[in-house]
């Protein structure tokens, strides 16, 4: 499906869903980014814009393929591929952004600057499946324990704790065959320790089955207070019983403004004083 539908149109012109865009980086890593003002224009174009600097802006015009998803409050969502064209900082879509709501009266932030991307495909409207993700949740705590891998401390107590949230949202990237980004929501992962995530295979296992066992991938978990934290690793493929998907963390960055990072690993190093 390459074309907008009116229902889809409807659904992204919503302020309050979630919107998701996923840019690759350079060491060829998925990088989620939680993007809500992504929407579209016409039938066949999406728009996001920018208040705020992040990896992604940087991505996009590097590596201009990029994948997105949205979901809003009903828990309705869809998903798609996209390639990025160009930007603006004036025009219709500039002043239309900047006249929502959440920025009419705010006289220190606003969006600076208009991305533009060409529709690639995009997925009919879907349900999550609450009660299966439930399920999939009380499956994934009971084998979390038998994968848990703790060496090297990557998840803080905040980010750990953002991954044992049931109440929080949690999506997998990567980049599958024909060089597209998939993204999954995976609701149900939880932590295995501080260096690895798990999660079951309900709901969505086929699509999980097709994630290759050894490829980069990332993971956001994001909660009702938009704070969130976005995982990088090597998937491990699926195992145990409970069956449950692995991902091996090797990055932690953490995607909340002020100031967008990585946390870990830590390059800093402590340097001696040397002059008074």
């Amino acid at each position: 499906m390459n074309k907008i539908s009116e229902a889809q149109k409807k659904m992204l012109e919503s302020d309050s869903k979630i919107g998701l865009v996923v840019t690759g980086d350079k060491d060829g890593y998925p990088h989620i980014t939680f993007i809500s003002s992504l929407q579209s224009l016409g039938d066949d174009q999406m728009t996001f814009g920018k208040f705020c600097e992040g990896l992604s802006k940087k991505h996009v015009a590097e590596r201009p393929v990029v994948g997105f998803l949205a979901l809003n409050g009903d828990m309705d969502f869809l998903r798609g591929s996209a390639v990025y064209t160009h930007t603006a900082n004036t025009g219709e879509e500039f002043d239309n952004y900047n006249a929502k709501p959440m920025f009419r009266y705010n006289t220190y932030f606003g969006f600076n600057t208009i991305y533009y991307m060409n529709l690639a495909d995009i997925t009919p409207l879907e349900k999550l499946n609450m009660g299966k993700i439930v399920i999939g949740a009380v499956l994934t705590r009971i084998a979390a324990p038998m994968h848990a891998k703790s060496n090297n401390k990557a998840l803080t107590f905040v980010g750990k704790g953002l991954f044992a949230k049931l109440d929080g949202l949690k999506f997998i990237a990567y980049i599958d065959e024909n060089n597209k980004f998939k993204i999954i929501p995976i609701i149900q992962a939880g932590p295995a320790g501080t260096d690895r995530i798990a999660f079951s295979l309900l709901p969505f296992g086929k699509e999980l089955k097709r994630i290759p066992k050894g490829c980069k991938a990332a993971i956001l978990a994001v909660n009702l207070k938009m704070e969130s934290v976005l995982v990088k690793g090597i998937y491990q493929g699926i195992s145990g019983l409970p069956r449950v998907g692995t991902l091996n963390i090797e990055k932690v960055y953490n995607s909340m403004p002020p100031k967008n990072e990585y946390i870990y690993p830590r390059k800093e190093k402590i340097e001696a004083v040397t002059e008074f």
